[in-house]
């Protein structure tokens, strides 16, 4: 008896020291390391119908109040405010804090607004950041490096964004922007700045801020978001923004796409201050004209009024899939649009069904991206329940025949 009870119990150590050993292998490859290039990898998600507003060229006044009005009653979740924000006075303190209390009397205080310095900003930038710092402070999960609304980086609920003032103040900004977007590893990317240049805008801007930025936005799988020319346009997807060359690939107007080569860029400068015409890329109704890179237009030509353009973020249960539409304050949506991210598969998201032959490339693979765990801490579980329940089994047999000689 005392042999028989030795062997099961060696036996059913090494089931589970064996259980264990796979248990800890499945983990490891499960959840690596947050150091190992696994973890570093990882894309991030924006939280799931993330909605970010998108303006420029607001002032203090009844139009601004009604667009923030707007975008309260549209459930954004933020803002991004491409420079020019309160006008006025433009070296009073007093008018950029008329501004933030504009802001704060729509939307509230802790609401997650940020912004990029504009040209009818700088007198009184000083103000103003101190204003936007404050807020920021405030929001929870929000995180800025570096100078704010000139040379920063910033992450909120999975979105990271540059806020640039290229083409206004400050230098190395192409630089900046080339090493932030090389070192993030989110789904989805946002350069925003003020200025523009002339051909990316349909007014009679003049080039203000250089090809260099835009296409180091494009290089990185960013949106391109500016303001200044106050109206909207928005570019089908281009792999080139300094000749304006659409994706042939992804030529549709409505249909966009960013990878690492491949972005649209917008203006949103429709926020409050004035409306003005359309200059460029004749005529006023699609088609238009130039390289057809336009896929929407909205001045005073097509009878624009004040609005904002929207972006939701991870919808239908797709992280790497957004929604787009410009709204005005009249209530008629101008633009629709749909954007997928190309920059990286999205964790948790939907993904193609490997085929037979590429079941044991996947397998091999999870050991250093961290999927395809799942059967080994299967194997591991089930080798710690045979392990247990074979000892208890033999608790309770034992427990039987204790009870049987008694």
């Amino acid at each position: 008896m005392v042999e028989e009870r030795n062997l099961f119990s060696t036996a059913t150590t090494h089931i589970v020291r064996t259980g264990l050993v796979l248990l800890a292998l499945a983990t490891a490859i499960a959840w690596p390391d947050e150091s190992s290039p696994a973890a570093a990898s990882a894309p991030t998600a924006t939280t799931p119908n993330f909605k970010v507003a998108f303006i420029g060229d607001q002032s203090v006044g009844a139009n601004a109040a009604a667009v923030l009005k707007l975008i309260a009653n549209e459930g954004a979740d933020m803002v991004l405010h491409q420079g020019d924000l309160g006008y006025g006075d433009e070296t009073d303190p007093q008018r950029a804090i008329d501004w933030d209390a504009q802001v704060t009397a729509a939307l509230g205080a802790d609401f997650p607004y940020f912004a990029s310095i504009g040209n009818h900003d700088v007198g009184n930038w000083s103000t103003y950041q101190q204003l936007l710092e404050d807020r920021l402070a405030l929001v929870l999960g929000a995180s800025c490096t570096g100078d704010y609304g000139v040379k920063a980086a910033c992450t909120y609920q999975g979105l990271f964004f540059i806020l640039s003032g290229v083409g206004t103040t400050g230098t190395g900004h192409t630089t900046y922007i080339t090493d932030e977007l090389t070192q993030d590893t989110s789904i989805w990317r946002v350069c925003t700045w003020h200025k523009n240049q002339n051909a990316m805008q349909v007014g009679s801007k003049p080039d203000e801020v250089g090809w260099d930025p835009y296409e180091a936005c494009r290089e990185g799988g960013a949106i391109v978001a500016t303001g200044h020319e106050h109206s909207y346009s928005r570019t089908k997807t281009l792999t080139n923004l300094q000749s304006q060359s659409i994706d042939q690939d992804w030529p549709s107007a409505n249909t966009l796409r960013v990878s690492n080569g491949s972005t649209f860029v917008f203006v949103s400068g429709i926020a409050g201050r004035s409306i003005r015409d359309q200059d460029r890329c004749l005529p006023t109704t699609p088609p238009y004209g130039c390289n057809g890179e336009w896929a929407s237009i909205d001045t005073s030509d097509q009878g624009a009024t004040y609005g904002a353009l929207f972006i939701e973020f991870n919808v239908n249960g797709e992280p790497d899939l957004a929604n787009g539409y410009f709204k005005n304050i009249s209530g008629a949506t101008i633009d629709t649009f749909t954007v997928r991210s190309q920059l990286a598969k999205p964790v948790g998201g939907v993904a193609e069904q490997p085929g037979a032959a590429d079941a044991d490339a996947e397998f091999d693979d999870a050991r250093s991206s961290g999927t395809n765990a799942g059967p080994l801490i299967s194997i591991a579980a089930a080798a710690l329940a045979v392990a247990l329940g074979g000892a208890a089994w033999r608790v309770r047999r034992r427990a039987g025949r204790n009870s049987h000689e008694g």
